[in-house]
């Protein structure tokens, strides 16, 4: 045993060195982190002394003649590779590979007895020696334990799992005394053997546990001295006890693996100096005709409104022996255009009106249900026409099929009948006569069908024509770019950009196209400066409107002006008929006290001058006299112009018919 410690006495006094330079240098054992505490593998040696114990006196099938064996001894070394793993502060984990050497010799000596030597007979002594030869890769985990916080002493534990590269076995009995002795074969040596262990195991189990010491080296290197005790669990045979336990002390170089950290970040660049100045803001005026600027943009629209009535001539004309509507003077539609047709928007023009007579009758038509037409058509009975009443009826049946097929009039609201001459018209022994003669006459049950058409325009003006739109802009780095919307909803009503800095900017108020009162106008102002920064500014406007609506016809200075025309004059007839006492009722409302009245009469140039003279202020009387009362107290001038001065174009038909007319003109003041 005193042996076996003097072996273990030089790894003892290394411990004990590691542990003075620890106390002499506490920074290099703190275990304060890095290095120590990182993952680390490495490599490892040192020695192995063999303390093997057993309990046999020979080997399986191996004669010997041994009384017993009880233990031996044995060096050897180990060397392979480890590594470390940190737990937590108290608790680590080693893992060992390596290559070790366990072998031992195991003795024992046994008198034989005494036998004859030249010098007489004396006791024989024999040493009975066996020698394993045990190498194996040795796999060893421990789970190591430190006791004192901060510091790297360790005490470990674990298993040995190792597979036997070599499991041989050397045996000899061999004589010690007398020296001059033999035994009968004359050798010194008997019962020897040289091979493989009997029954041999091919693996080996056993447990250590010790103490190891962590000195650190540098920032990514470490030694680890270590000294520990192995007992065997395994025999190395099956058919005897033969137990290798051992004492061990080695050195570890180990490496730390450096954590990657990443590199420290950069510091933090200097604050960026202040942006250049960048504000916006939007101020919107209304400014007056004078060029006086208000806050209110209160906008005031007047619409003026002219209208004149338009009384229907109700015939067609058509050309000599023809019923072909086209190659009248009617403006044709196609079932598709009549939906877009609006006597609403027909020019101030007699002629151009007269032209949408048709067209008028059939939109009428549809927008009274109840009424019902009666079409006669009629010839001048002279050459081809002659008596020729199938002509008049192909021509008011052309009437009517237009009205059928194009405007979607009901057949059984239309009555068709055919004459010879019409019942009033000039004599067809005139070229005049035979023109208007060839006609088809237009008349209804219901007056709203052939009632005169009111022409009408509205002029709008606004008393605030212009909004202005005022930036003010601080912009330190200067303006790139802006631009200055106006909308309400999704429309927009004006628009404008820029560069550089923007000024003041007038909104010119369409009147065709004005925003819808009470409604928010949003006015948006966006800015970008030479950095590209941005700015906007936003004004909500309320837009208030109020309309003034004036229906004039005509106006001179103060005066208001109506204009009345009746048509219906029969040739050379004065008398008023039904139709022409509907507008005449028109007529009264439009006479107020302070009005004053005008009758001009008309006449076409048939007749002589003198004549139609006449025929004219019979039609102003006649006038005059239906008005009755209304004009009573009112100054009232007649004026016979007849056919002095022609309206119309006496070279057409139609134009013949709208000059046998009766204009009245009603002055009205407006104070």
């Amino acid at each position: 045993m005193v042996n076996r410690l003097k072996g273990l006495l030089p790894v003892l006094l290394l411990a004990c060195l590691w542990q003075h330079a620890a106390a002499q240098s506490p920074n290099m054992t703190q275990d304060k982190g890095p290095p120590l505490d990182r993952p680390a593998v490495g490599v490892t040696g040192g020695m192995i002394m063999n303390m093997h114990t057993a309990s046999f006196s020979r080997l399986p099938g191996i004669p010997s003649c041994c009384t017993g064996y009880d233990g031996g001894e044995g060096t050897g070394l180990g060397f392979g590779i480890a590594s470390r793993f940190v737990i937590d502060e108290t608790w680590t984990l080693h893992l060992l590979l390596r290559h070790a050497d366990f072998s031992a010799t195991l003795g024992a000596e046994e008198d034989i007895g005494p036998v004859l030597t030249p010098r007489g007979p004396e006791m024989a002594t024999v040493e009975h020696h066996l020698a394993s030869t045990t190498t194996a890769l040795d796999f060893r985990p421990t789970i190591g334990f430190r006791p004192i916080p901060g510091n790297t002493l360790t005490l470990f534990t674990g298993p040995h799992l190792a597979f036997l590269l070599s499991n041989d076995v050397t045996q000899r009995e061999e004589l010690l005394r007398p020296e001059d002795v033999t035994f009968d074969d004359l050798e010194r040596a008997r019962n020897q053997y040289e091979g493989e262990l009997p029954e041999a195991a091919s693996l080996y189990v056993a447990f250590s546990a010790g103490l190891r010491y962590g000195i650190q080296l540098g920032t990514r290197w470490s030694l680890w001295p270590e000294a520990g005790i192995r007992l065997a669990a395994s025999s190395l045979t099956s058919g005897v006890d033969w137990l290798p336990h051992g004492l061990e002390g080695s050195l570890a170089l180990l490496y730390h693996i450096p954590k990657h950290v990443p590199p420290p970040p950069p510091p933090p660049p200097p604050p960026p100096p202040p942006p250049p100045a960048l504000e916006s803001d939007l101020r919107v005026l209304a400014k007056a005709p004078d060029g006086t600027l208000s806050e209110d943009a209160r906008v005031i629209v007047e619409e003026l409104t002219r209208s004149e009535l338009f009384p229907l001539l109700p015939y067609v004309f058509f050309p000599q022996e023809s019923a072909a509507l086209e190659e009248s003077s009617m403006h044709l539609l196609s079932p598709q255009e009549t939906a877009a047709f609006d006597e609403r928007t027909l020019p101030n023009n007699t002629l151009a009106i007269y032209a949408e007579m048709l067209n008028v009758v059939g939109s009428r038509m549809q927008k009274y249900p109840q009424a019902q037409l009666t079409l006669t058509g009629c010839n001048n009975n002279t050459d081809g026409e002659r008596n020729n009443r199938a002509l008049s009826q192909q021509r008011a049946e052309a009437v009517r099929d237009y009205l059928v097929s194009v405007w979607n009039i009901q057949p059984d609201r239309i009555r068709v009948t055919a004459r010879n001459l019409p019942q009033e018209a000039p004599m067809v022994t005139s070229i005049e006569g035979q023109e208007e003669a060839r006609r088809v006459e237009i008349s209804s049950d219901a007056w709203q069908v052939l009632a005169p058409v009111r022409w009408q325009s509205v002029e709008r003006s606004v008393s605030t024509p212009t909004i202005v739109l005022r930036p003010e802009v601080t912009a330190e780095a200067g303006v790139r770019h802006w631009s200055i919307r106006v909308t309400q909803g999704e429309t927009v009503y004006a628009s404008f950009e820029g560069t550089d800095m923007p000024e003041e900017t007038d909104w010119q108020l369409d009147t065709t196209r004005l925003p819808e009162a009470g409604r928010d106008v949003n006015v948006v102002l966006r800015l970008e400066d030479n950095t590209g920064r941005g700015s906007t500014a936003r004004v909500n406007l309320p837009f208030e409107t109020e309309t003034r609506t004036t229906e004039v016809v005509e106006q001179l200075g103060n005066r208001r002006i109506d204009r009345f025309s009746l048509i219906l004059f029969d040739f050379k007839s004065s008398d008023i008929g039904p139709d022409n006492r509907r507008i005449l009722d028109i007529v009264r409302e439009a006479i107020s006290p302070d009005s004053r009245v005008t009758i001009y009469g008309f006449a076409d140039r048939t007749g002589s001058p003198e004549i139609n003279r006449k025929l004219a202020l019979d039609r102003c009387e006649s006038v005059r006299r239906a008005l009755g009362t209304t004009l009573r107290n009112i100054d009232v001038q007649l004026e016979a112009v007849g056919s002095d001065r022609l309206l119309f174009d006496n070279d057409l038909p139609e134009g013949r018919n709208y000059c046998r007319t009766v204009q009245i003109v009603v002055e009205t003041g407006l104070d």
